[in-house]
């Protein structure tokens, strides 16, 4: 059995505008609804997909464009519960300078990963999230033998992280950049 986890293309949002801290919830509602950039391609990505028999998604348009653009057909999942992790802001009480997208979203990140989740999912429920997400990427792979799922950066991680503590071989990290990916194989009986 193979699990393919890899990253979604490049979206159709900015990352180069500057904002308070306030306007950052305003950029991570655009972040969450784009779509993928126009130009957004990759060849070795259109034939890993082409190998698996199955293809699973998250609801993001990101993910879902992602997998009709590897000409993906046989999308047999697409869940909420398959969704990258939400990215935390504040509540905007607070003046902050404008500074770049790009460190808001390493502040924020940072900042959930010491334990802050403002207007996000906390920790606990992202890991309970990616087991079951883990789990249900396992019983779709033991229906259809091999699974692309077309995911996020963040929730990849995790589901690599639990697949390997399942005993399934493959990379500790599945892959950061835009079309990467992870292979991930079981040689035993497929447990949930």
């Amino acid at each position: 059995m193979k699990i393919i986890l890899m990253r979604h293309g490049a979206p159709r949002v900015r990352f180069d505008e500057k904002m308070a801290a306030a306007d950052f919830r305003h950029w991570v509602a655009r972040y969450q609804l784009a779509g993928l950039d126009e130009v957004t391609r990759c060849d070795r990505a259109l034939t890993i997909a082409r190998e698996c028999a199955a293809v699973v998604c998250s609801d993001l348009p990101r993910s879902l464009e992602s997998a009709l653009r590897l000409e993906a057909g046989n999308i047999v999942y697409s869940d909420p519960l398959m969704r990258e992790i939400d990215l935390p802001h504040g509540s905007g009480r607070w003046p902050t300078p404008s500074l770049p997208t790009t460190f808001w979203l390493v502040a924020f990140r940072a900042l959930w990963l010491l334990g802050y989740h403002g207007n996000a999912e906390g920790r606990r429920e992202v890991f309970n999230r990616a087991d079951a997400a883990a789990s249900k990427l396992v019983e779709l792979a033991g229906e259809h033998c091999s699974v692309l799922f077309v995911g996020h950066g963040m929730i990849n991680h995790l589901l690599a992280r639990e697949l390997l503590s399942r005993g399934w071989q493959g990379p500790k990290r599945p892959g950061r950049a835009h079309w990467q990916y992870g292979v991930y194989e079981y040689q035993g009986q497929a447990i949930a």
